[in-house]
């Protein structure tokens, strides 16, 4: 509501204001409430050494089950988070070697960042979220991985 309301301001009178405001946690406050808000996701598409895929069963989905691993950020930096929650779900280790793509999203209101890596080491562990986990050769999906997913995968592993 109050974003509406900020950005009825002219764009002039905006930068006018916050380079003429002496508080800075009010002129921070301003931005916070006028600037559009997003959530955050970190996904892997991680290969083992034989350059299979890893996919995991999530608990919580009935119709597409299968998916990447990954999940939302905290207040960390995007690998670190993967990196938690890639070891908090399933007990992997993994190592990321670089950031593929960002796609906004609108439903949640998100941005996705899809890194690229591969599976270290580690004993699976089912968790709450996750129940098992598979590796699949590019191509030869699994019922239930959304077609979303099926493509980033190819796109990144072509």
């Amino acid at each position: 509501m109050f974003a509406k309301w900020i950005n009825r301001i002219p764009r002039d009178w905006l930068v006018w204001m916050y380079k003429h405001m002496s508080l800075n946690r009010f002129k921070n406050w301003i931005v916070r409430r006028s600037q559009q808000s997003f959530l955050v996701a970190v996904l892997g598409v991680f290969t083992n050494d034989k350059g299979e895929v890893l996919l995991l069963r999530h608990s919580y989905r009935e119709q597409e089950p299968w998916g990447i691993p990954g999940g939302w950020m905290e207040q960390e930096q995007p690998e670190e988070g993967l990196l938690r929650e890639v070891k908090e779900e399933t007990g992997l280790d993994v190592q990321i070697e670089r950031l593929e793509r960002a796609i906004r999203r609108s439903d949640p209101n998100c941005v996705d960042l899809i890194f690229k890596g591969t599976v270290q080491e580690g004993t699976f562990l089912p968790s709450s979220e996750i129940s098992e986990m598979m590796y699949c050769k590019v191509g030869e999906w699994p019922a239930g991985l959304p077609r979303s997913q099926q493509l980033i995968i190819s796109a990144i592993l072509g």
